[in-house]
């Protein structure tokens, strides 16, 4: 079985790479890493110079931003997947975008990720998610030329409806009412007056 490069480890003992053309962000996500205990960091904000340092020297993980150019966050882990691409076919990868839309999700799994993470993310989310990831022994398949993780038309059959949202009638409130009489009439606003909600 082929499992991910980074199954198993501890986060102080992962080197992560993190790949963004947006300088800001790159900034951002390095010190959540590093608030979260990630041994190593290292940030890349031209995708074409991260393939080929990545290749020269191969991280535990891979956090890339979709909407990246020339090459796009998908693109990029779909070119480490190739069979032919030595060490960075089992890196496992995530997707950060601020608008994941199902087509962007499904883009990211069958180039080969295995998350995508919704942006802005909180540090403390950040950790279970790379926990998660850590400890998942979900292998590898090749998918043609290119190798994608096991159970990719399970996970993107998976349908988490939104509960429908259904009001709650508020029942009309009686005026209130006057028990005795004497009192009505020494108190005549008190037939007019209404319960407060």
């Amino acid at each position: 079985m082929l499992h991910h490069s980074a199954y198993g480890r501890g986060l102080e003992a992962l080197t992560v790479a993190v790949i963004d053309d947006r300088r800001p962000m790159l900034s951002m996500m390095r010190a959540m890493l590093a608030a979260i205990g990630v041994g190593r960091i290292e940030t890349y904000d031209c995708p074409a110079e991260a393939i080929e340092a990545m290749t020269a020297a191969p991280p535990d993980l891979v956090i890339a931003a979709a909407a990246m150019q020339p090459l796009t966050g998908p693109a990029l882990v779909r070119t480490m997947r190739q069979a032919d691409a030595g060490p960075l076919c089992f890196i496992p990868a995530m997707i950060t975008s601020a608008h994941a839309k199902p087509h962007l999700v499904e883009e990211s799994l069958r180039a080969g990720a295995h998350q995508v993470l919704v942006l802005p993310i909180a540090a403390s989310t950040l950790y279970r998610r790379l926990d998660w990831l850590t400890n998942d022994d979900s292998p590898y398949e090749l998918h043609g030329e290119h190798y994608v993780v096991a159970g990719l038309e399970e996970r993107l059959a998976l349908n988490f409806p939104r509960p429908a949202y259904t009001p709650v009638p508020v029942p009309a409130r009686a005026p209130l009412a006057v028990a005795d009489e004497s009192f009505a009439q020494a108190m005549p606003f008190a037939s007019k007056v209404r319960v407060a909600s």
